[in-house]
C-alpha cells in the first residue's frame, strides 16, 4: 500500500514528537528507580580477597621451582591462576569469594580437617585421582583459599605436600575474616 502526502500523515510524527518529549520531562517520577546511592551496601555482596590476586600467591612459589609462569584461570572462580612444569605435574590457586571450605567438594578423595595458622581448613587427598591432592584455607564461612596439585607421577602425599607449601605461603597474606 503506497504512503500518500496529506493531512494524515503529519499525526505519527507528531504523536512520535509528544510522546518523546514528555519522556523527558523535567518533573520527578514516582516510579523512578532509586539512585545507587540510596543503596545500602550491606545490600550490596563484597568480595572479601578485594584486590589480591590468585597468581601473586602463586608465584612465589612456583617460579623457583622451574615452573612455567602462572596464568590466571576461571575454573572454580574468577580469581584463580595455574601453572604446569613439563614432566612434572600442574598447580592452581583460587580465592573463592562465594563459597567456603565446607562447600567444597572431596571429589575422589576424603576431606581431612587440619589447621594454616589459627584458620580451619582441609586437606582432600586423591581428589582429582591418584597423584592430586587439594588444600583448602577457611578465610570466612562463605570465601576460601584453594591450592590444588595433580602430578604426572607421584602418589597423593607428594601432591599433598606441593599443594600445602602452597597454601602455607599464601596463608599469611590472606585477609582476615568476619
Amino acid at each position: 500500500m503506497p504512503l500518500r502526502a496529506g493531512r494524515g500523515s503529519l499525526i505519527a510524527p507528531i504523536a512520535v514528537i509528544a510522546v518523546a518529549a514528555s519522556a523527558c520531562s523535567s518533573e520527578p517520577r514516582s516510579d523512578a528507580l532509586p539512585q545507587a546511592s540510596a543503596i545500602k551496601p550491606s545490600t550490596q555482596p563484597t568480595d572479601v580477597f578485594k584486590d589480591l590476586k590468585a597468581c601473586d600467591l602463586l608465584e612465589p612459589t612456583t617460579t623457583p621451582k622451574s615452573f612455567d609462569p602462572p596464568v590466571v584461570e576461571t575454573y572454580e572462580s574468577d580469581n584463580g591462576c595455574a601453572t604446569r612444569k613439563q614432566g612434572f605435574g600442574s598447580v592452581s590457586i583460587y580465592l573463592v569469594p562465594e563459597a567456603g571450605i565446607d562447600q567444597l567438594s572431596a571429589g575422589q578423595g576424603t576431606k581431612i580437617p587440619t589447621k594454616f595458622g589459627s584458620r580451619d581448613a582441609v586437606e582432600i587427598p586423591g581428589d582429582a585421582g591418584t597423584q592430586a591432592c587439594t588444600v583448602a584455607i577457611a578465610v570466612t564461612p562463605s570465601a576460601r583459599l584453594t591450592a590444588s596439585t595433580s602430578l604426572n607421577k607421584g602418589t597423593n602425599e607428594e601432591a599433598c605436600a606441593l599443594s600445602r607449601e602452597i597454601a602455607e605461603a599464601a596463608e599469611p597474606k590472606l585477609p582476615r575474616g568476619n
